[in-house]
């Protein structure tokens, strides 16, 4: 694996990724602040921008370290959750950062409490009739626990789906508007259109589904999931919630239009068709919505009034 390090995780950063990480969530905390498209912003913007565009890792994060060591607020709170700073045997670091941001993450962001859960704890009037008609689908007959298993209802893998292709693309294929996913990664032909498989918690607040937005309609991805070599040959182009800009208008369907490239897309799938019901498809999507923990509806509640850095927060 090109991008593995000492830690045993996959990322971007390969062996300069730090050493004191709690957990596969701390990694991730550490890259969205190296993204010029998320945090860093774009080059000659700033000096995160510049090391950013350099792919320079570690500069982004010393830098940002040495912005939270220069407040003593910040200072003094992560003194108090790890005792290892405050003794003076380690500096302040921003894999510190990303551990207390995985910690926060973990708790703030646990969603266990749906009614899927509150069934599978014995309450059996927490689940209506057709939603456990649709969990019995899903767990049978419509085969979507084969890959939407164990407590996050996903397999943690890479599947291929035939998920129409849209958007300006990767720069991968004949057109440059094509995304390989999870083959671009490993270059291996063989792992071309595989995507990994999304955790199904809070699926119905979660749209536009599909790794590129293009469904709109939870019922809809649902019938592509069933049979995506039919879907994908009649996929119904006003699903995804698309700009409008002009510019972009003329790249969205690019690869869509590309005969060869669907065919492609086709011939990669990895799921076996299942016919269902109308109704029983109704029912299968009345168990996604029993995925839904109530608390995921209203999250102001962990939104501080103020940052130490006095930074402004966002309403």
């Amino acid at each position: 694996q090109p991008f593995k390090n000492k830690n045993f995780f996959v990322t971007p950063a390969g062996e300069t990724l730090p050493s004191k990480l709690e957990n596969i969530l701390a990694a991730q905390a550490l890259f969205p602040v190296t993204s010029a498209t998320e945090m860093a912003g774009q080059m000659g913007e700033n000096t995160i921008a510049n090391f950013a565009a350099e792919k320079d890792f570690t500069s982004i994060w010393n830098a940002l370290a040495e912005r939270l060591r220069s407040i003593p607020a910040y200072v003094s709170l992560f003194e108090a959750a790890f005792p290892k700073i405050k003794n003076g045997s380690n500096e302040l670091t921003f894999a510190d950062a990303a551990n207390a941001i995985a910690a926060f993450e973990s708790q703030a962001f646990r969603f266990d409490n749906s009614p899927f859960d509150a069934f599978l704890r014995g309450d059996d009037d927490a689940m209506t009739v057709d939603e456990k008609m649709g969990m019995s689908l899903f767990y049978g007959e419509a085969k979507c626990a084969s890959c939407h298993s164990g407590p996050f209802l996903t397999d943690h893998q890479f599947h291929a789906t035939a998920m129409p292709q849209i958007g300006p693309g990767k720069n991968h294929g004949t057109s440059g508007r094509e995304d390989f996913g999870r083959g671009a990664i490993t270059e291996d032909a063989a792992d071309n259109y595989k995507f990994r498989t999304p955790s199904l918690r809070n699926v119905a607040l979660t749209g536009p589904w599909g790794h590129d937005g293009a469904f709109s309609d939870l019922k809809e991805i649902v019938i592509h999931q069933l049979n995506p070599f039919d879907a994908l040959a009649y996929y119904d182009r006003t699903q995804p919630v698309l700009t409008g800009r002009s510019d972009l208008d003329a790249i969205d369907w690019i690869a869509m239009d590309d005969a060869v490239a669907v065919d492609q897309l086709a011939d990669a799938c990895q799921i076996e068709p299942v016919n269902l019901e109308p109704d029983e498809i109704d029912q299968l999507v009345s168990f996604l919505y029993a995925l839904t923990d109530l608390r995921a509806l209203d999250m102001t509640d962990i939104i501080p009034s103020s940052v130490p850095s006095g930074l402004p927060v966002a309403d």
